[in-house]
């Protein structure tokens, strides 16, 4: 059994994550500045505040800071969109999967058999959207740990979602380049 938890906007970096019967487990706050995205808070209902600082690329969690160059790496090459994220001892390779509509955090150290899994906001035409949600196995009960795989799923997603940006924006340059000519 998990626990799954739904973003209520497709804006992750400014949401609320709420279990099914409606409990408020997380909040996501992001402050912008003339250069995109500085920080972005997450306070969980339990106290515990985690920061993801998008400039300076590090996350804070209760106090300890961590770049994000010591905290992941690839792991299956370059073109590979697999990486091993470590928090303490303990570490998790993230993969995307099915058309990246699925993120999974899957622990790379004995002990813990479950996988954490991240599914992306999906608009629909003609019926409703299907929200972002995160479904945390029973076997993560640890808030720190959480918080962590939470805030690496955010900096992934929020990567990709970047990624996905720019090659529209260049898509609609080029076309629009070639009317002109």
């Amino acid at each position: 059994m998990s626990t799954a938890l739904t973003f209520t906007d497709k804006k992750l970096v400014d949401s609320t994550l709420v279990a099914p019967d409606g409990a408020v487990h997380y909040t996501t706050s992001t402050d912008k500045g003339f250069m995109g995205r500085k920080t972005t808070t997450i306070s969980a209902a339990s106290g515990l505040v985690g920061l993801i600082n998008w400039r300076k690329k590090v996350f804070v969690i209760n106090g300890v800071q961590q770049s994000w160059e010591d905290l992941k790496q690839r792991s299956n090459g370059i073109f590979s969109s697999e990486r091993e994220w470590h928090w303490g001892s303990r570490s998790y390779k993230l993969k995307f999967q099915n058309s990246n509509k699925e993120l999974l955090a899957t622990p790379t150290f004995s002990g813990v058999a479950g996988t954490v899994r991240f599914t992306t906001f999906q608009p629909h035409l003609f019926h409703q959207n299907q929200h972002a949600a995160i479904h945390f196995p029973h076997e993560i009960q640890d808030e720190i740990e959480r918080m962590f795989l939470l805030m690496a799923i955010l900096q992934m997603e929020i990567h990709r979602q970047d990624q996905l940006d720019n090659a529209t924006a260049t898509n609609a340059t080029m076309v629009q380049a070639a009317a002109n000519q």
